[in-house]
């Protein structure tokens, strides 16, 4: 479960969800739905979000998996192009998936057939004297 850590200015800041208030330095264990209803006004100055599992964020705005991706966001993009993978991976396992996918290997040349050239047998011609 992820944790948010009230970090200032002030030593106390009324909380937005409930009656009570955050305390400076003080660690609060969330559920991730929190998270991501509050996360607008969870900025970085204010606030330190630690476990936070549920934003991806895609680098190059191109719909290909990367590092600001999460776990299950990458999973469900291979699952969709039909790639396979086992149970338990990690997410660099999962990239390095992605580039599989993406960058298939390139068939292996078949084998050329070498045909041997076939012997032609002589014909013997015999002259029977109506070719003259």
């Amino acid at each position: 479960m992820p944790t948010v850590t009230f970090l200032g200015p002030m030593m106390y800041r009324r909380r937005m969800d409930m009656s009570g208030e955050w305390i400076r330095g003080e660690a609060v264990e969330v559920k991730q739905s929190w998270v991501d209803k509050y996360r607008h006004i969870l900025t970085p100055d204010t606030f330190r979000v630690e476990g936070d599992t549920g934003v991806t964020v895609d680098e190059g705005n191109d719909g290909i998996p990367d590092a600001g991706w999460t776990k299950k966001d990458i999973s469900a993009w291979l699952k969709a192009k039909g790639a396979e993978f086992g149970g338990y991976a990690t997410k660099a396992k999962l990239l390095g998936l992605v580039e599989e996918t993406l960058n298939p290997p390139a068939p292996e040349p078949e084998p050329a057939v070498v045909e041997e050239p076939v012997a032609e047998e002589a014909v013997e011609e015999t002259i029977t004297g109506d070719e003259e």
